[in-house]
This record gives structure tokens, sequence and C-alpha cells, in this order.
């Protein structure tokens, strides 16, 4: 953004709380954004200029995402484009991709796409930056190569021409990628050298795709190593190029370590819970269906074990809620400890967690895994300097005896746990089944 202009963004969206949403959050980062809400009367606000990026979701009345994309596409006066869709399937990116939008956003359940709207916008305006001088500075190299050179040294992205797979030039912000500050540590060597053995391959047909077609490439990931070791992600794209004559190409290429760890840091906490790093209730539901589907098509034994902490209502009064999340992250950390690898557990909120067992052979197996629990929770834990004791309560139902329905089962497990503590607590039940 520049600091004298305020630019401003249209969102193409029929949902209108979903447009609020993303309005306000563009917003409260300096942006004024304009909604339209269908492609008909976006197409006509862009027709009225003064746009610098677009929004379009998938999904509209009058004009789809795509085919707005498609109407705007070939026009150099039209802003980027940034496609949203409540639809994961790659094939919607790509297509939108391919009919010419800048980038592409998954709309979330969970609303984390929000935290990207901001970054996403940036990095095209700073791709759409890139494109517009990278064309200036292709067009003036023959008649002013200084200038070309001053413009690749300031860039901040960084950029390399390569020879017959060899480096020959590398501007100082790729120099600082690759960990170096002297262009003769990456002189004459073979690009090959720079990049991951993952990546390799597919970067040099890149390399060699524009060397020899003269086919721009599109924007790629790739892992470069660094010069005195570690790698870098970077995202990558690259132009034929003329050096002294000769066919060569300049890669250009940014670093984007943050965007990524961005990214997992949102899938993280989307799908895991904040405090104890187990999965939270969203994801071990999914994974339950999941487990469930395989069960019946290979009619397979599954179990659930709903716990409870017992006594864990009275350290949190008396230790502090500090104590308490001190008691349940160990907790966690105990669960852990009790289960296969092909088992799973998660936090359902306070002091509730579920552990799921894959591939139970006979009914009373989980009896096992209960003792191991209880036995794991009466160990002592040390909670701000003291020492304090917990029990856990059990409830255990096994698929597809007690339920062929996650919600079912769910609540069978709850109600065998509301038995267990019914039996003096620090113990397990199976649901329906009397325990003198």
């Amino acid at each position: 953004m520049t600091e004298d202009k305020v630019l401003t963004i249209l969102y193409m969206e029929d949902d209108a709380a979903i447009a609020r949403l993303v309005q306000k959050t563009l917003e409260r980062h300096g942006y004024k954004v304009e909604i339209a809400t269908n492609g008909a009367e976006g197409l006509a606000r862009v027709e009225q200029g003064d746009i610098d990026v677009l929004f379009v979701d998938y999904s509209m009345p009058v004009y789809g995402g795509i085919d707005v994309i498609k109407v705007l596409e070939g026009n150099p006066a039209s802003p980027p484009i940034i496609m949203l869709t409540g639809n994961g399937n790659e094939k919607v990116a790509v297509d939108a991709l391919k009919s010419g939008a800048s980038d592409y956003i998954v709309k979330d359940v969970n609303m984390g796409f929000l935290e990207l709207l901001p970054v996403v916008v940036e990095q095209v305006l700073a791709k759409s930056m890139l494109i517009r001088d990278r064309a200036i500075m292709y067009d003036a190299l023959t008649e002013r190569e200084e200038r070309y050179r001053k413009l690749v040294e300031l860039s901040p992205d960084g950029i390399a021409i390569i020879e017959s797979s060899q480096v020959v030039f590398i501007n100082p912000a790729g120099l600082a990628i690759f960990g170096t500050g002297s262009l003769k540590d990456l002189q004459q060597r073979p690009m090959a050298e720079l990049v991951q053995q993952s990546s390799r391959s597919v970067f040099l047909s890149q390399v060699s795709l524009l060397q020899e077609s003269g086919v721009q490439v599109p924007w790629m990931e790739h892992t470069f190593s660094r010069f005195h070791g570690g790698d870098v992600a970077v995202e990558v794209s690259g132009i034929p190029f003329l050096h002294d004559g000769r066919r060569a190409a300049q890669i250009i290429f940014r670093d984007i370590t943050e965007r990524k760890l961005a990214k997992e840091r949102l899938e993280q906490m989307a799908h895991h819970d904040l405090l104890t790093g187990l999965p939270n209730r969203a994801f071990f539901f999914d994974r339950l269906a999941c487990l469930m589907e395989h069960a019946r098509r290979y009619k397979e034994r599954f179990a659930l074990l709903y716990l409870d902490l017992d006594g864990f209502k009275k350290i949190n009064d008396d230790m502090g809620h500090d104590g308490g999340d001190h008691l349940l992250k160990e907790m966690g950390t105990r669960l852990e400890r009790c289960l296969r690898k092909a088992d799973s557990v998660a936090r359902l909120g306070g002091d509730e967690f579920i552990v799921l067992l894959s591939k139970v052979n006979d009914r009373h197996d989980p009896t096992i895994v209960a003792k191991k629990i209880i036995a794991a929770a009466a160990a002592p834990f040390a909670v701000s300097g003291k020492i304090c004791h917990v029990g856990v309560s059990i409830g255990i139902v096994v698929f597809p005896e007690d339920g062929d329905n996650v919600d079912i089962l769910v609540k069978k497990a709850d109600t065998a746990m509301y038995q267990a503590k019914g039996a003096g607590k620090n113990t397990y039940r199976f649901f329906g089944e009397v325990q003198s």
C-alpha cells in the first residue's frame, strides 16, 4: 500500500454475512472495500475504474466467479483478481488460475481464511507490481542495460540469470535468500546444486522450457538449499532472457517461509486444542466419521472411551486456572502415552477427553487401555509447587454393537461415563453393562 492513496477493493459476494466479515477485516487493515451482490453488478462497477483489487466469489447469481474472470481476461486495465471459494476442490483453483485469477483463497468453516486476506492482498499487489516492473525491465534491456541492472539490484525479490544451467548473475536480494553476500559463491555453479533434491527435476524442467522454447513459467513453490546449509522455501517464476545475445532464463524468487509458517499455524489452530495440542472436537469427529465408514466396509470393531476427570474442579478452584491448565496439559501427554500409534485422543472441552481405539478384536479389549488410563491419572501431579491427585471416570462403547451412528455412540459413551461416576468414580463402565 502507498501512504498517500487508500487502495479500493471490490468484493463480489451474494452472501451478505460473509461479505460484511471480509469487508470489516480488510477495512481494519486500511483498505476501502466495496460490495457487489452479483457478477453483473460487479462488472459494471469495474468498468467505472478506480478498483485496485477484485475479490470474486466462486458461486454467484447472474455471473459466477469463473465467468467474471473470463469476461475480464485479456483486459490490461482490469485489476488483479482473487477467487474466494467454499469449494476446496483443486480443480476450482486450477480453473480460476487458468482463467486469469492472480490467487485464490478457500473459505473454511472456522473463518481462518479471514486472517489470510490482507496477506494475500499484499502478495497479489506485489506480484502485480513485479509483473509490470518485469515487463518494463525486459523491454528496456536492449537500450538501457544499466537502468535495468539498477532495478534488478534494488528489487526486494531474488533475481537470477541462468545460462546453460549455470548461474551467471544473482542480485543482492537473491544472495541474501541463499545465505551469502558474495556472487562468487554462486556464480558459475550449476543451478541444480542450489535446489533441494525433491524439487530439482521440476525446477530443471522449468528452466529448460524457458531456455529452449521461450515459454514463461507460472509461479511455483520450490525448496532452495542455502550456501552454508539449511533450506529455504521459495516461490519461483521465470521469463525467457537474452544474455549477451544468447538464450538464457531469468528466475525470480521470493522467500515464503513466513507465509508457510502462518498457514501451518492457522491449520494447527483449526484442528487442535490450543491448550493441550491434542485434536479438537471438530477434528476428532471428522476422524471418527472416517473410521466408522472404514469399519462398516471392512466389518471391523472400534471403541470409544469418554473420559471425565474426578476431582479436577477442586484443583481448578484451589490452584486457579493456570494450575488447572497445567494439569490438563500433563493429562493430555499421559493419555497419548497410553495409546497405540493407530489410536487417538482429543480434548472435548473442560476436563473431558475422548479416546478412539481402532481395530478392536474383542468387546472387552478396551478394558486394557482403560486400566492404563486410570493408572496414569492416579500418578501425582505437581501443580504450582504442590502435589495433587485426580481420578478418571471412563465410559466405553464399541462399534457396531452399541450403535451405528456417530452421535449415538458419543451419547452412549457419555452415559456410560456417568454410570462409572455413579459407581464410585475412578473406574470404567461399558454402556448398558451392569457391574456389581
